[in-house]
């Protein structure tokens, strides 16, 4: 085994694996939510997750092509932070954070404005 190969198992044995559903308030126990309700968030997103993760002092690696095992029907993702402490202090953690991150709205698109046609009887109009 190569030294580089070493390095990449003992880095990925520092990550803890976070799901968004563990925050989530529409789930049940065993559905996978991991906080109590009254710290539980209304359908998370992956970045509002990672967002309060960062604010509470984590580093965070997102990952969105993977699923929750329990909700695999919906495609959230996961994030990876390091590991500190045990991993219900850092959810709970992250999990009082995630009221305070605020994300920036989408903006829409205008189209430019384009002159009203009359609408007019079928006999009317021109053809070509």
């Amino acid at each position: 085994m190569s030294k580089s190969s070493k390095r990449a198992k003992s880095s990925n044995r520092d990550m803890r694996v976070i799901y968004p559903e563990y925050f989530d308030k529409n789930l049940s126990w065993r559905m996978g939510r991991r906080v109590p309700l009254r710290i539980a968030y209304e359908d998370p997103e992956l970045k509002r997750v990672a967002l309060a993760a960062q604010k509470a002092g984590y580093e965070v690696f997102l990952d969105s092509n993977k699923n929750y095992s329990s909700t695999w029907y919906d495609r959230k993702g996961r994030m990876l932070i390091r590991k500190v402490g045990t991993k219900e202090e850092q959810i709970r953690e992250i999990a009082k954070n995630i009221p305070k991150v605020n994300l920036p709205k989408p903006t829409e698109k205008k189209e430019p404005s384009q002159k009203k046609q009359k609408k007019g009887s079928v006999y009317r109009q021109k053809t070509r």
